[in-house]
């Protein structure tokens, strides 16, 4: 018998910091999967033991907008209740080392902080919480300790982020709904995994590939992918956006030679659908 699985979300849509598109179609897909509640805010929360002596927790949670209520019983609960910097039991106060508001280390360009010598990196700046940014500032850092007459400061450009469900979902850039917000002009271009071989052979009905882009030199604004391996697929799109000589424009994908039936040609045929002026 197969695990009911009960999923509340606090806003309307699962992953709600995704591109619109993506968080739409990974939330319909959950939704056939999963009994899914969007919009509702958990009120109480308490654990009893049942017959069995085994632990059983109930919850309850009301919809925002018609205050509906919400009952559930299970015997496990994940809270997802997010992170927060632990700068307050570090002694800052005896080095110097500033924090902001929120409590993450201030550090300028060179990731050195308003302590000269003290460096820091990582998920305690605030700026990018993900491993693989730490490993890049690594990198930086250590130039910048060992070398402090020749620091070079950190290139952020092109960061991106991945979620290692199923289906994966990938994303860097800006999304089109931060695109609508500040009024800039774009062209969009999506493609269907399933209109691909290897898509096809895989049978993905549900994964895309959606690029943003100027209107006028093709550079890319942000890419976001929804499907098998999306993960993987992002990277031939990092590569492009980091590329100096022409500015991380689309061509740098359109113009490489992309093997059939690989699944990168559902990234390349979206590409196809920006125009190059």
């Amino acid at each position: 018998m197969g695990t009911k699985i009960n999923i509340i979300q606090s806003k309307k849509v699962l992953i709600p910091n995704e591109d619109e598109e993506v968080s739409q179609k990974f939330t319909q897909i959950f939704s056939k999967k999963y009994n899914i509640y969007v919009d509702y805010e958990t009120e109480y929360i308490s654990r009893e033991k049942d017959t069995n002596h085994s632990n059983e927790f109930h919850v309850v949670a009301k919809q925002h907008d018609s205050r509906k209520s919400l009952e559930l019983v299970s015997d496990q609960l994940l809270i997802a209740a997010g992170r927060i910097p632990n700068s307050d039991t570090l002694d800052l106060e005896k080095t110097g080392v500033s924090v902001n508001e929120k409590g993450y280390i201030n550090t300028d360009r060179f990731l050195e902080t308003d302590v000269n010598g003290i460096f820091a990196l990582g998920d305690i700046i605030g700026r990018y919480l993900f491993k693989h940014n730490a490993n890049h500032e690594a990198q930086y850092a250590s130039n910048n300790i060992l070398h402090p007459d020749k620091k070079i400061p950190v290139n952020y450009a092109a960061m991106s982020h991945a979620i290692f469900s199923s289906p994966q979902v990938a994303g860097v850039g800006i999304t089109e709904q931060e695109l609508k917000k500040e009024g800039i002009e774009y062209q969009k271009s999506v493609y269907s995994y399933f209109n691909t071989g290897m898509g096809h052979a895989l049978e993905d009905r549900d994964g895309f590939v959606k690029f943003l882009a100027d209107k006028i030199k093709g550079r890319i604004l942000g890419c976001h992918i929804i499907g098998t391996d999306a993960s993987i697929l992002i990277h031939e799109v990092l590569v492009a956006m980091r590329a100096e000589d022409n500015g991380g424009a689309i061509d740098n994908i359109t113009r490489t030679v992309h093997i059939h039936p690989a699944l990168s040609e559902v990234v390349a045929r979206a590409a196809a659908g920006i125009d190059r002026k």
